[in-house]
């Protein structure tokens, strides 16, 4: 398995291959927005196969990228309707009105309809394109402090009007990154070791429910992928981080209970703190860590959904405690610089 690139905590800006690139794609459009606008437009035109699979890895190499943008683009996606969840691994291609059967086929440009040189772009909305640039600003910001979101600042930065500011920021409300007081101010942190130790407190009540919930739906193949993927000796830190994702969010989504999947989704601040000291400290792959998902997973393998949420319940108190280390750590990195609409508050 190669190690893939890593990003900036703050934008991944780069442009992916010549191949899937568009000639026309801006140089404020980052990575993440040109895989979603392709892909999406491909989707609406009936380019791609109602039903297809979408993984991580195989679009990743079609767009010449690491998984990290192709994740943001799926993400987007689904908010959209677009892709949709299925009990297996990856995203389900479900154009609106459709409702398709997964199709395991192989991908490759053809397959993602990216095979047209003269499809048309789809030009995103002005809060959809800032949405990912405030998303990496501010949860780098909240690791150092207490800050403003300027809105006045925000719409020259990305030359936009104040409704597309305030429908971004609205989202990140949504996600328990930003909060708005009675003054209509937009505040980001600071993020406390007792925030982290209150959304583990969430977490280890709700997830492992959410988790049991969810087992029986999920795909025993992609079950069976995932345990590969934690035993390979190869194994690198971009591909465990998102062995993480998948099982404290995707693996957590598939059941009813709606609020139960909205509050989880407000208690993020553990990933947010893990993967930026994985990343700011080029972090190795932790043994301890790997053991714990792949009791998690091999536990679903088997069909002992009790029993894997009893694992991820003990991965969480474990995690909770190395939780506090990691915080003082990134506490004492020298802050980064952040964009002029993003202001500390003294």
């Amino acid at each position: 398995m190669k190690t893939a690139p890593r990003s900036s905590p703050l934008q991944d800006s780069g442009q992916p291959a010549a191949a899937a690139s568009p000639a026309d794609a801006g140089p404020r459009e980052l990575r993440y927005d040109v895989i979603r606008n392709r892909l999406r437009q491909a989707i609406l035109d009936g380019r791609v196969a109602a039903g297809l699979v979408l993984l991580e890895g195989p679009v990743a190499k079609v767009f010449g990228t690491s998984r990290v943008p192709v994740r943001k683009a799926f993400e987007m996606l689904h908010d959209e309707d677009l892709l949709r969840k299925f009990p297996g691994r990856g995203y389900l291609v479900a154009p609106p009105g459709v409702e398709p059967s997964p199709q395991r086929l192989p991908i490759d440009e053809a397959a993602l309809g990216l095979d047209v040189p003269d499809a048309t772009i789809y030009i995103p909305s002005e809060s959809e394109r800032i949405y990912g640039q405030l998303e990496q600003a501010i949860s780098t910001c909240v690791v150092f402090g207490h800050f403003r979101i300027d809105e006045t600042r925000a719409t020259e930065h990305f030359r936009v009007n104040r409704a597309a500011v305030r429908e971004a920021l609205g989202r990140l409300v949504d996600r328990g990154l930003v909060e708005k007081n009675v003054y209509s101010s937009w505040r980001a942190g600071p993020l406390t070791a007792r925030a982290i130790s209150q959304d583990f407190e969430l977490r280890l009540l709700l997830a492992p429910e959410a988790l049991r919930l969810s087992g029986p739906k999920l795909d025993p193949a992609a079950l069976a992928g995932l345990r590969r993927e934690l035993a390979a000796e190869a194994l690198d830190m971009e591909s465990l981080l998102a062995v993480e994702r998948e099982i404290h969010v995707d693996c957590l989504a598939h059941h009813q209970n709606v609020k139960l999947h909205r509050f989880l989704k407000l208690c993020e601040l553990p990933l947010i703190v893990n993967q930026l000291f994985c990343r700011m400290f080029r972090q190795p792959v932790n043994p301890v860590v790997v053991a714990e998902y792949a009791r998690i997973v091999g536990n679903l393998c088997d069909g002992r959904f009790d029993q894997a949420a009893e694992a991820l319940a003990d991965h969480l108190r474990a995690a909770g405690k190395r939780a506090p280390p990691q915080l003082k750590a990134l506490a004492v990195l020298p802050e980064p610089p952040l964009p002029d609409y993003v202001v500390r508050i003294v």
